[in-house]
């Protein structure tokens, strides 16, 4: 994997469901709340992923890879790249859900 940094902009929406908290979260919404909950959502991706996680996710998401693609440059099978990237986007989401859930 190449050192780069994951542009959370190109998968937000399919990792974290940002549509949804954008919804819970007020229709005046501001920019400094949504810096909030990105950094948030690093946080959650440095604190809560495995490293196996992160990596698929990154060349997933960020490098645009499939996951074809992504088996093979990590030796393993495709469906475990599969489960990896859905685990990873269910613990995304369970924590952002616990973070900006409205009582």
């Amino acid at each position: 994997m190449r050192n780069k940094m994951l542009s959370l902009d190109n998968f937000t929406e399919s990792v974290a469901s940002v549509d949804e908290f954008k919804k819970i979260l007020s229709a005046q919404t501001t920019d400094t709340e949504h810096k909030k909950m990105v950094k948030s959502l690093k946080n959650i991706i440095n604190g809560e992923l495995t490293a196996k996680q992160k990596q698929c996710i990154a060349l997933y998401y960020g490098d645009m890879k499939k996951m074809s693609e992504i088996a093979k440059e990590l030796g393993i099978g495709i469906s475990s790249v599969s489960r990896h990237i859905k685990k990873a986007k269910q613990k995304v989401q369970k924590t952002m859900t616990y973070y900006y859930s409205i009582n």
